[in-house]
């Protein structure tokens, strides 16, 4: 159970770094659009918040690699 515990949660980090990238880039493309119609302001708070979402998706997907390491150590060992 501890296996499958520890599964989910790499999956759910995972999910969760690609909702965030997923959000960096349609932030991005405000922040152009915004960019293109002259609203600066506007542009730089969507470019800003599409950077703290990379941000938040590399902390998240760094997170699942730690989680993924301890996964298999906890397999390797059990092999043992």
């Amino acid at each position: 159970m501890l296996d499958q515990n520890l599964n989910d949660k790499v999956i759910n980090l995972r999910r969760m770094a690609a909702e965030h990238f997923q959000k960096a880039a349609w932030n991005q493309l405000l922040a152009l659009d915004n960019y293109q119609k002259n609203n600066f302001l506007a542009a730089e708070r969507f470019a800003q918040l599409s950077f703290d979402d990379q941000m938040n998706g590399v902390e998240c997907a760094e997170l699942a690699d730690a989680e993924s390491l301890i996964f298999l150590d906890l397999n390797i060992e059990e092999e043992y």
